[in-house]
């Protein structure tokens, strides 16, 4: 019988992706998936640090896991990811029932970590590396379409923002050469990949390290040639690193779709500066305005944090006064966790739980008022949606717009995954629209 693993991720894309690394390897081995923990030969726990919350979550599925390896010693648990990155051999310390610790860079070592495990090691892997093989893995399609799939442009983040853990858990940037991730690109099209989406903790800075004169916006222009390839999104950007020639090439480029996710964090300069952000508020104005100048109808996301310490009453109107100026599509948005390593933890006057959690509650409002009234907006216009999967229970298709709104679709039978649909927005719903294939406006690709 084949041996079967499971993978609980928590995070980010870039988390989600290298998950799918790891599903990569292992079926590699003779591995193949378990519909639940209890069911899996190997289960790993992919985490994430960003957030307390996601923190938490990891040692509450360590919990969980305890009484499934007193069932079964020779099930083989795993942390990977941020968590592991952070806190290596404090994990083993902490849960006796866990085998192995995974760092951000030794995705590839996971058959070696395994093999070792047998041999009854507890193990820790988590050194940086700068030929990390993980970076170079070209992607399963495992992701969230069939005809949709990530691809790593870059690794680590060099900014060292005062909140941010990523550099101490993901190491210093570390762009991959354009002619490998074309060359994966190409391989995920004739695998039927329609879009793609280039992934990176700081994408806009993609080439710096490598010497040579590839930038972000070339490597756009480089990706956008490639026949079959009908979509590309990128995440994420930062604003201090968002140049002119990024602008040119999503209002040039067929296939550059028009949305940009942009965080922000705090609409206040003294913040922005705290937290050592590199730019603020007229920078980022003025991007955004020749943005919506250049590329008609762009969708413009961002993420935002409330609660950073010291924040004022009068930073935090400075948000909201932010919010309703540049009226995002929509924004991600969390109260300020301290997070071990980063600057702004000993930083003074920590804003107490119950304003934070006060503050947040007020930036959704805002925030679900503005994303409501852009849904009410395209109510009756026709827009092209490229069809990523079904909901057979409710008889809908789905998937997004190239302003990447989420479209829900009254299926018909001879819509399939990877065409490209004409559908009039019938409905805008709170997170999601709701529409119809447009009469005569097909276009299966």
């Amino acid at each position: 019988m084949r041996e079967t693993y499971y993978i609980e991720t928590y995070g980010c894309q870039m988390n989600e992706h290298d998950s799918e690394k790891m599903a990569l390897l292992l079926e590699k081995q003779g591995f193949t998936v378990a519909s639940s923990p209890d069911e899996a030969d190997v289960v790993i726990i992919n985490t994430c640090s960003i957030r307390e919350k996601a923190e938490h979550k990891v040692y509450s599925a360590l919990g969980t896991l305890k009484p499934l390896k007193k069932r079964n010693p020779n099930m083989v648990t795993i942390v990977a990811g941020c968590v592991a990155q952070q806190e290596k051999d404090k994990l083993l310390k902490r849960a006796s029932h866990l085998d192995g610790v995974l760092g951000t860079h030794q995705i590839g070592e996971l058959p070696l970590m395994l093999e070792r495990i047998r041999r009854r090691e507890r193990l820790v892997l988590t050194e940086f590396s700068d030929t990390a093989e993980s970076l170079h893995m070209h992607a399963p399609l495992k992701g969230k379409s069939p005809v949709c799939s990530y691809v790593t442009i870059m690794q680590g983040c060099s900014n060292f923002c005062t909140y941010c853990v990523v550099p101490f858990t993901r190491g210093p940037e570390k762009s991959r050469p354009a002619q490998d991730i074309e060359a994966e690109v190409c391989d995920l099209v004739q695998r039927g990949v329609k879009e793609i989406t280039l992934l990176g903790q700081n994408v806009n800075a993609y080439g710096k390290d490598l010497h040579v004169p590839d930038s972000f916006s070339q490597l756009l222009r480089r990706l956008d040639t490639i026949a079959g390839l009908e979509r590309i999104r990128f995440t994420t950007s930062h604003p201090k690193d968002f140049t002119h020639d990024i602008t040119d090439a999503i209002a040039e480029l067929r296939s550059v779709c028009e949305h940009v996710h942009l965080p922000l964090q705090s609409g206040s300069d003294r913040v922005l500066a705290a937290m050592r952000r590199g730019y603020d508020m007229a920078r980022y104005k003025s991007t955004i305005r020749e943005l919506r100048s250049r590329v008609p109808g762009v969708a413009i996301t961002a993420d935002m944090i409330v609660g950073f310490p010291g924040e004022t009453d009068e930073d935090f109107q400075q948000t909201l006064t932010a919010l309703e100026e540049i009226r995002f599509d929509q924004i991600f948005s969390f109260k300020y966790s301290a997070r071990p390593g980063t600057a702004a933890r000993s930083l003074p006057d920590h804003v107490p739980e119950e304003v934070k959690s006060a503050r947040l509650a007020l930036v959704h409002s805002l925030q679900d008022k503005i994303t409501a009234e852009y849904h009410r907006a395209v109510e009756g216009t026709e827009t092209e949606v490229l069809v990523e999967g079904f909901k057979p229970e409710v008889h809908q298709a789905f998937g997004r717009t190239r302003t990447n709104k989420i479209v829900n679709v009254d299926s018909s039978a001879w819509l399939e995954g990877g065409d490209l649909v004409r559908v009039r927005i019938v409905r805008g719903l709170k997170h999601s629209l709701l529409g119809e294939i447009a009469a005569g406006c097909y276009s299966g690709l």
